[in-house]
C-alpha cells in the first residue's frame, strides 16, 4: 500500500481508502487531479469539477447504485482522446456502490483498459468491492484531512507541538481526536507507560490492546508487534496468529492498515535518527523497510480472501527476514 502522496504517478486503477464521514466528491477530485498530469490549470478545474478529462462515475438522479449503463457511457466516453490533459480519469468516487453488474462491467474494462485512461476509486474498505478488482488496483491509504489543523488545534489545547504531532498520527479512528481534545492528557507519560505496559505484556494482551479503543496503547502496542515480529518471536508467530486470525476480515484488515501506519511512522524514525547521525531505534532501517513491504503484501493478500492465517504467517516470517516479501 502507497500513501496518497504517491499517487501522482498514475496506475491503470487506484483504489483509495478513505476514512469515514469524508466528503467524497470534494476529495475524489482532489485525489484524481494529479492523475490528469502535472499542469496546475487542470488540478484547478478538476477540483472544481469543471474539467472535460474527468469522467464522474455515480448513481443516476434517484438511485443509490451505480448501474451498468453508467459503465457503458464512461467506456465509451474513454474511447475519445483526452480535450485538454495528457490523459482520461474515470472517478468513481463511491466504488462500494457499484451493482453486481456494474462492477463486473468495470473489471472488464480494467483487465483491458483504454489507452490514455485511468480509473480512480473510493471507498472506505477494500473488502466492499469484488476481491478481482482490488486485486487489478493499488491500494493508496488516505489519512485523515487537515491533520496539520488538528496539531493546530490540539497545540491549542496546551500539547505541545511534538505531542500534537504524534496524538494526529494516532487519533485515525472515529472519536479518537475528540477524546484528545476534550479531556488533556500528559501525552508524553501516556505513552511511556503505554510502552512499558506493551513491552511486558503477553502475546494474548498484546493482541487485544493492538484491537482496542485506546489510541495511545493500541499504537505502542502495534510497535511491539512490529519489533517482535522482526525478532521472530515464536509467540507471536504462533498464539498471536491465532488470535488475529480469529477475528472478522474487516477487523484484521484495520489492523493491518494500522500495523503499516505504525511500521511506517518507526521508519521514518529511523531515517531521521540516521540522518542526523544519532543511534538508531529498536530496528535497522533496512528490517523496518522490510517489514512494510510485508505488511503491504499481506494487506494485499488479505483482500483477494487468501487464508487469514496464511497471511499472518507470511507476514511475520518476510517480517523477520526468513522470506522476501516483495
Amino acid at each position: 500500500m502507497t500513501s496518497a502522496s504517491d499517487a501522482r504517478s498514475p496506475a491503470t486503477a487506484t483504489l483509495f481508502l478513505v476514512p469515514p464521514r469524508a466528503d467524497r466528491q470534494a476529495l475524489g477530485r482532489r485525489l484524481a487531479a494529479p492523475m490528469l498530469s502535472s499542469r496546475p490549470t487542470d488540478h484547478a478545474l478538476a477540483e472544481r469539477g469543471l474539467h472535460p478529462d474527468v469522467i464522474e462515475l455515480s448513481a443516476p438522479a434517484g438511485k443509490e447504485r451505480i448501474g451498468i449503463d453508467q459503465v457503458r457511457d464512461a467506456i465509451r466516453a474513454a474511447q475519445f482522446t483526452p480535450v485538454e490533459s495528457d490523459r482520461k480519469v474515470c472517478l468513481v468516487a463511491r466504488a462500494e456502490s457499484l451493482t453486481v453488474e456494474a462492477a463486473n462491467g468495470l473489471l472488464k474494462t480494467l483487465e483491458e483498459p483504454p489507452r490514455g485512461m485511468v480509473f480512480a476509486l473510493l471507498a472506505e474498505h477494500a473488502g466492499e468491492l469484488l476481491p478481482t478488482i482490488v486485486s487489478r488496483s493499488r491500494i493508496v491509504r488516505v489519512p485523515p484531512e487537515e491533520r496539520e489543523a488538528r496539531s493546530e488545534r490540539l497545540t491549542a489545547c496546551g500539547y505541545s507541538a511534538d505531542e500534537a504531532q504524534w496524538l494526529s498520527r494516532v487519533a485515525d479512528r472515529p472519536g479518537d481526536f475528540e477524546r484528545f481534545l476534550s479531556s488533556r492528557i500528559d501525552a508524553s507519560a501516556a505513552r511511556a507507560a503505554a510502552r512499558a505496559r506493551s513491552t511486558a505484556a503477553g502475546v494474548d494482551d498484546l493482541v487485544a490492546v493492538a484491537l482496542g479503543d485506546d489510541p495511545i496503547a493500541r499504537r505502542e502496542a502495534l510497535i511491539e508487534i512490529v519489533v517482535r515480529a522482526v525478532r521472530l518471536d515464536p509467540r507471536l508467530c504462533a498464539t498471536g496468529v491465532v488470535r488475529l486470525s480469529s477475528q472478522e476480515r474487516t477487523t484484521l484488515a484495520l489492523f493491518l492498515q494500522e500495523l503499516l501506519a505504525a511500521s511506517f511512522d518507526l521508519l521514518r524514525e529511523a531515517i531521521a535518527a540516521e540522518e542526523a547521525g544519532e543511534p538508531a531505534g529498536p530496528l535497522r532501517r533496512i528490517d523496518l523497510e522490510r517489514t512494510c513491504a510485508a505488511v503491504d503484501r499481506a494487506h494485499r493478500a488479505l483482500h483477494v480472501f487468501a487464508p487469514a492465517e496464511g497471511v499472518l504467517l507470511s507476514l511475520f516470517f518476510a517480517a523477520g527476514g526468513l522470506i522476501h516479501a516483495e
